[in-house]
């Protein structure tokens, strides 16, 4: 049975690696299992009722609505408002720029909840200002690969949302469980870079002493005016109050997550036509078929993973994989770590939502035989798809970053050291201290 288990893995990998668009590769592997165990009519029907039932749910029309959010807020310069405002409070102090763009960077995830939106918005945004800092593209690198980190844990994410179908899990509580981590990411993130700032701007100096040149790191320090920083507030003021509108609406139990979705479609399209008047009925037309062909994407990949999941429980291969940890009578922390590993070696070579499809269905009776809080394990998983995302060799956010920027992708992956390492320990004092994740959602109804 161990066997059986370690194929369908190789298998399920295999499929993905071959290059076929990850939602028809799940969705085409699980009909051909499902039709050499029941037979052609009978694999076919089951396939066809799991992909019905996988989109006919209320927790998922979120995801459309949050993606076409995202699409919105980079429309109507919501980012490049939230950036300029962090480089005005920010950009007289050395590793000011950085740290302001990791924190608009935190902004915007917290809008859009992509990692990818928030990488390639705020890349497309920061990039050139950090150049002109001096920074190196190393840093750089690091700068841009640990604000686009965030979009996957700070709510709303759409990571959690499909975890949440798949546990049957509250959205909402969900949502609250990525903030804290999500804040010490941001501190420890903005820590850091004052150290690496700090390292290149000695290491630009040295340089440029040698060549009889003045060195600077950063932009000239001026200090903006008290009028100015007002003024820079203001506009950045509708893009702070989304994501408080959105979780705090979800907190106090005003709406759900999937209400939250919609109010934040309208929000945008409200802010975009009278105040910032940056969207027309053109934008909205081409942003809703832009949105539309990532939904039906992400769709697919919903269909194919709902198929392949029924494949998992019809082999009964969650049941063997626990029966397997019982009878080794393996120590639930040690189970933990080694979960851990795998997810952090499958990420490196998994899309992640693939990841998402495979683990969960996998894990989850494990989650119950221990009675590990479903909440808790929910964040480890997330860390760990933060982790996927800018990990070499499938870490997208790297690619996303080295297109943008015009950056080699050894360098940018030598940048993303900085990030990962941090995920690491954010990683661990999550397993430590579960409190960090279960905090906010104990506190609602």
């Amino acid at each position: 049975m161990t066997l059986t288990i370690a194929g369908f893995i190789i298998v399920f990998i295999l499929v993905l690696a071959s290059g076929f668009p990850v939602g028809f590769g799940i969705g085409f592997l699980a009909m051909g299992i499902l039709t050499l165990n029941t037979g052609l009519d009978m694999g076919l029907s089951i396939s066809i009722e799991k992909a019905y039932h996988a989109l006919d749910s209320s927790v998922l029309v979120a995801l459309p609505l949050f993606i076409f959010t995202a699409q919105l807020i980079s429309e109507t310069g919501m980012g490049k408002r939230l950036f300029d405002a962090a480089k005005t409070f920010l950009g007289g102090i050395t590793s000011g720029l950085g740290i302001g763009t990791i924190i608009s960077s935190g902004f915007f995830a917290a809008m859009t909840g992509s990692s990818f939106v928030s990488a390639s918005t705020m890349g497309l945004i920061a990039i050139p200002e950090l150049r002109k800092a001096k920074y190196s593209d190393t840093l750089i690198s690091a700068t841009i690969t640990a604000g686009g980190s965030l979009g996957a844990i700070i709510p709303p994410s759409i990571i959690l949302i499909i975890y949440g179908f798949l546990t049957d899990e509250s959205i909402g509580k969900l949502f609250m469980a990525g903030i804290i981590p999500g804040i010490i990411m941001i501190f420890l993130y903005s820590l850091a870079l004052v150290f690496l700032v700090n390292k290149d701007q000695k290491r630009l100096v040295t340089l440029e002493s040698a060549n009889g040149a003045a060195a600077n790191l950063t932009e000239p320090k001026t200090v903006a005016p008290l009028k100015g920083k007002y003024f820079v507030l203001k506009d950045a003021f509708w893009g702070i109050m989304a994501p408080v509108i959105i979780l705090g609406g979800i907190y106090l139990g005003i709406f759900t997550a999937s209400e939250a979705a919609a109010v934040s479609v309208v929000y945008c399209i409200f802010i975009g036509f009278f105040i910032y008047r940056t969207l027309t009925f053109k934008k909205i037309f081409n942003v809703m078929l832009s949105s539309a062909n990532t939904s039906s994407m992400v769709a697919m990949i919903v269909v194919g993973g709902a198929i392949m999941g029924h494949v998992i429980v019809f082999g009964q291969i969650p049941q063997n994989i626990l029966e397997i940890i019982i009878s080794i009578d393996i120590h639930p922390m040690v189970l933990l770590v080694l979960i851990n590993l795998a997810l952090f070696i499958l990420g490196m070579f998994m899309e992640v939502l693939a990841l998402i499809y495979l683990t969960v269905p996998l894990l989850y009776p494990v989650i119950l035989h221990f009675e590990w809080n479903n909440i808790w394990f929910a964040v480890i998983l997330l860390i760990n798809v933060n982790l996927a995302l800018i990990t070499p060799p499938m870490g997208g956010v790297l690619y996303v970053v080295s297109q943008i920027g015009n950056i080699p992708i050894t360098t940018v992956i030598r940048g993303a050291l900085f990030p990962i390492s941090i995920l690491l320990f954010v990683l661990g004092l999550v397993v430590a201290f579960p409190w960090i994740s279960t905090w906010l959602p104990g506190l609602m109804s």
